[in-house]
């Protein structure tokens, strides 16, 4: 099966695609075959790694020389060799899983000969505590995806759940062209963690329609860990974390910062951020930044019709000050999300038959004229978050950090349904707060011999507080706490690690009459338990495993959701009685990392006992508000098996083609039927042209992509409409950076569904009534200024 739906990615691909990648390639084939014929005879150099204490030589130790973009990685001799044609002085890296890591500097004139020596040294698995430079992800045991600030000048400007899409393993649960949710291994919401500088992020995330409250403009760095992460990170971490980084601090004197400007064509969307950043000539170790970015969109457009009511607004603002020294630091950060987003009008529907002929239609009945008018229905959405964290360095023992945080979400949500006037409602359907107070604390141990060891506990209290007469979840108050310890040992090519967790939830809800919901305490307890390793059983090549559980306890609005949701336009019930969710997941991953290639794949079984899901009842649902689509929360036994991953090589100097695959299956295990809302199969054909620097233009490539989404074919009966077709989709990127004076402007031109292909994906809430946006022009500018690091 699996080798046929790619025979059939290929054939459909081939059709325009390959047939312009084809083209490309033999034009600058014969650019290239155009040049001399003859080259200069590289030199050499070469020489062996041996390991400081025993002299034995190392295999696999990977040496780089950044300034000329050349490298080898040493034998099982412990020898390699560099060719290079460059003179003059240079920086020589060296790494090694379990060693220092060295940087020498080298003069490269002619034939030389060089040993280097390494001092063994245990590390920290990044399974575990997910943080490094994207190298390390050769390290981690699980998945992991690392998200560099060059990589996210591509996307800046779009939502978290658009950034990720593209990484393998990843898909996402649109509601409209502004809301987008990111999905692990098809998983969401509440079965992922989410951190925002080093704070777990708690928004109203239950509802399909409430993506991450982040500014897209902040992260300097995103790390996604792929499949479950209970230990250190607790309850929840079913299907993955993903940990969004702002940029750090800056402790050198001096003031700088930067400006990005972003146009898109399809909603006519303008978007900027401006950063700026400082660090004390007086007081040293002191920093500080600001950050501030807004968002103006209109009505997205499909290929064929103007969506009513999809425009949005958004001004976000951060700040933090730190001061660090060389044992001891503390660092605060505030930031704070706001925005105003219309939801589609045509779902929100008067009657139960016009409800049925909209579906069946599957466009508007009435065409609109684009415009950047909000009304409802729409949501009001400011979230802010405080992060203040501190650690010391204890020499003779470890490293201690300790980090508090507080977030308050207020949500309003504003129906579209106009009961005794013709005018649009001015008092919000729902009006929600949610206050949350964290506060964790760990101990890193230095290394002991082959061993390091961690271990934290973590607390929460939170509440919900309701201030409008609707009603979707009763108001609550929660609070959690959990204890961890990790262990991990490396001796040369092998790393393991262990680690176990127990986690407390104390829920207690407040009685609401109008829906017979009476006082009521609910307490969860579990344990989460993670083995792991890692083994680098050739040069450039590891293997890495894991075995992991994760559980998280039912949350507010599947236990007594009762009414219409306005943001999915569709009407809840919960189930008070829900049991917790408990998961149990086997993966393994292969990763290979040289000079030319890098691949990664993994396989993973999720074992979900008492899977919450929402499902379709037969019967929409008559309110005052109109006609909804019904759904009810269930549970069963599920199983969630697949394969994710992606394949880069550097064919020639002007051409790089890649591959991405996601590929899972879920199962309803209780019912013998596939899991509804599961993602449809997704290959991505990457080609990346390098191009040569001709006068301004530096550093510019063109990149040609298409994605084929097959039809999801394992869908359960009863729902209100088929699975969508399948679709190709093929975008072009170009981007370059061109000096004006000393400063360096980097921008882009991103076309996005070039042939303004019309689509619906099955993860689309809207998918009953209209399609997705059509083509998308996107420019992109960046602009540093004054004394930037």
């Amino acid at each position: 099966m699996f080798m046929k739906s790619n025979i059939r990615a290929v054939r459909l691909l081939s059709r325009p695609g390959l047939l312009i990648v084809m083209l490309a390639f033999l034009v600058m084939q014969s650019l290239s075959a155009a040049g001399p014929n003859e080259a200069a005879a590289p030199n050499k150099l070469s020489g062996k790694v041996l390991d400081k204490d025993n002299k034995s030589p190392l295999t696999g130790a990977v040496l780089s020389i950044a300034e000329l973009q050349i490298g080898d990685i040493t034998d099982g001799n412990g020898i390699f060799e560099i060719e290079f044609t460059n003179i003059g002085e240079f920086t020589l890296n060296c790494q090694l899983l379990g060693y220092e890591e060295i940087n020498r500097k080298i003069y490269l004139g002619e034939d030389s000969t060089i040993t280097l020596f390494l001092k063994e040294q245990p590390i920290e698995l990044q399974g575990i505590d997910v943080t490094g430079k994207r190298n390390k992800a050769m390290e981690s045991p699980q998945s992991l995806t690392i998200i560099e600030q060059s990589t996210l000048l591509s996307t800046r400007g779009q939502t978290l759940g658009e950034t990720l899409k593209d990484v393998p393993g990843i898909t996402v649960l649109q509601t409209g062209p502004s809301i987008a949710k990111p999905v692990i291994r098809g998983l969401h919401s509440d079965r992922i963690v989410i951190l925002n500088a080093g704070v777990r992020q708690e928004g109203q995330q239950w509802g399909g329609e409430h993506a991450p409250e982040i500014d897209p403009f902040a992260p300097e760095r995103i790390e996604i860990l792929r499949g479950a992460a209970g230990v250190q990170y607790g309850s929840n971490a079913i299907g993955g974390v993903i940990r969004v980084e702002p940029r750090e601090l800056r402790h050198t004197p001096g003031i700088g910062g930067n400006a990005h400007l972003n146009a898109f064509s399809n909603n006519r969307q303008g978007s900027g951020s401006l950063m700026v950043e400082g660090g004390s000539a007086t007081i040293s170790g002191l920093g500080w930044r600001a950050q501030g970015s807004i968002r103006k969109a209109g009505d997205s457009r499909t290929p064929d019709f103007n969506m009513a009511n999809t425009g949005f607004e958004e001004k976000n603002w951060s700040a933090g000050l730190g001061y660090n020294k060389e044992r001891f630091g503390i660092d605060a950060y505030y930031s704070h999300f706001g925005t105003e987003l219309g939801l589609y009008r045509g779902a929100h529907i008067s009657n139960l038959t016009a409800l049925e002929n909209a579906i069946e239609r599957g466009q508007p009945l009435v065409q609109t004229e684009f415009t950047y008018d909000i009304n409802p229905p729409k949501q009001l959405v400011d979230h802010n978050l405080l992060s203040i964290y501190g650690h010391y360095d204890i020499p003779t023992a470890g490293d201690i950090q300790v980090q508090y945080g507080w977030q308050q979400n207020h949500r309003q949500e504003f129906d579209a349904h106009k009961p005794f006037s013709s005018e649009p409602p001015t008092t919000p359907a729902f009006d929600m707060v949610l206050t949350t107070y964290s506060l964790d604390a760990n101990f890193k141990h230095h290394p002991i011999g082959n061993v390091y060891r961690k271990f934290g506990i973590s607390g929460t209290r939170q509440g919900n507080a309701r201030r409008s007469t609707g009603f979707l979840i009763p108001n609550f108050r929660a609070y959690s706490f959990g204890g961890y310890w990790i262990e991990n040992w490396t001796k040369g090519k092998l790393t393991i690690n262990g680690g176990a967790r127990f986690d407390y939830r104390w829920l207690k809800v407040f009685p609401e009459e109008s829906k017979d919901i009476v006082e009521r305490v609910h307490e969860y307890a579990n344990m989460s338990g993670v083995a792991g390793m890692v083994y680098h059983f050739y040069p450039g090549w590891s293997l890495g495993a894991n075995v992991g559980t994760a559980w998280r306890p039912p949350n507010v609005s599947e236990l007594y959701s009762d009414g219409v949701h306005h943001g999915t336009a569709q009407y809840e019930k919960g189930d008070p009685d829900l049991l917790t969710e408990t998961s149990a997941e086997v993966d393994a991953t292969v990763r290979y990392e040289g000079l030319k290639t890098h691949l990664e794949f993994s396989v993973y079984n999720n074992v979900i006992h008492d899977y919450i899901y929402l499902f379709p009842e037969p019967e929409a649902v008559l309110t005052i508000r109109g006609a909804f689509p019904a759904f009810s929360y269930r549970q069963a036994n599920a199983v969630i098996r697949g394969i994710d991953g992606h394949f880069e090589h550097q064919l020639t100097s002007f051409y790089k083609f890649g591959l991405s695959v996601s590929v899972l299956r879920g199962t309803n295990r209780s019912l013998s039927e596939p899991l509804i809302y599961m993602p449809a199969d997704r290959f991505k054909l990457l080609n990346h042209f390098p191009m040569p620097s001709m006068g301004l233009f530096e550093d510019a490539y063109l990149e040609f992509s298409a994605m084929l989404v097959r039809e999801q074919s394992r869908a359960p009966e009863g729902d209100f409409a088929p699975p969508p077709p399948g679709y190709t989709l093929f975008n072009l990127d170009f981007a370059s950076r061109i000096r004006i004076g000393k400063t360096p402007v980097n921008f882009s031109l991103s076309i996005n569904n070039i042939l303004d292909t019309a689509y619906r994906d099955y993860l689309s809430r809207y998918r009953y009534f209209i399609d997705d946006p059509g083509r998308t022009v996107v420019f992109r500018f960046s602009v540093p200024f004054g004394d930037l690091k």
